[in-house]
């Protein structure tokens, strides 16, 4: 792992990834099971959405993730139906998702993980690919949502990893990338925030660093070890 020069001391905001650095998918993955999908139904259906907004952003064309979730659900079903959805059950499936999404829990280290960070005198920001209503829910859940900004691209031309993402939060919140911490648990959004010039924690939650990314410049086992981390 590279060193970095900046400390926590220089470092005045953070901004949290939401989808899956901060929720569960497993409630999601239990809803599709029960829906007759197949193991790892969840992973893939956000794989897809994931891929198909960045893919839209690396073209220049606005993308909503709600839209981009539907017809990720409607591939899945399709999928697993031997090639064509029954587009009836695939609408009815598609208007229950957003619910199932906006309730999904947080990861246990999440609460005591925001609130440290807090009490160290940090301004705490969500910045998601998703819409804000998902954090939004989440944080009201934990008792947060008056203490913790909620921040989107969903919508714009520039979806993380893209470097515009990241530095118009920055402008958003008054801030400089210097001076922000970006702290996820995809290696691409990671790289995204280092190739920015924000600081960057990987929290991996069970996942691999690619082989072929440069280092991270920092890495925490759980949320909770974020400020040690800095």
């Amino acid at each position: 792992m590279t060193e970095h020069p900046t400390r926590l001391s220089d470092v005045t905001t953070v901004l949290l990834d939401v989808n899956e650095t901060l929720t569960d998918l497993g409630p999601l993955e239990a809803w599709m099971r029960e829906q007759g999908l197949g193991p790892g139904s969840a992973s893939a259906w956000l794989a897809s959405v994931l891929r198909d907004g960045l893919a839209a952003s690396l073209a220049g064309v606005p993308a909503r993730f709600g839209p981009l979730g539907r017809t990720a659900l409607r591939d899945l079903l399709a999928a697993a139906a031997g090639g064509e959805a029954d587009e009836e059950r695939a609408a009815a499936l598609a208007e229950q998702l957003p619910t199932v999404v906006a309730g999904l829990p947080a990861h246990e280290d999440v609460e005591p993980g925001i609130r440290r960070m807090l009490d160290a005198g940090l301004r705490v920001a969500t910045l998601t690919n998703g819409g804000v209503g998902v954090a939004r829910a989440l944080l009201q859940r934990l008792g947060l949502e008056g203490d913790v900004e909620t921040l989107s691209v969903d919508g714009t031309r520039t979806w993380k990893p893209h470097s515009e993402a990241y530095l118009g939060a920055c402008d958003r919140l008054g801030t400089t990338p210097e001076r922000t911490a970006l702290i996820a648990c995809h290696p691409w959004d990671v790289l995204g925030a280092q190739r920015a010039g924000l600081v960057a924690v990987w929290v991996p939650r069970g996942r691999s660093w690619p082989e072929s990314y440069p280092a991270a410049q920092r890495t925490a086992a759980r949320l909770t070890e974020v400020l040690e981390a800095l």
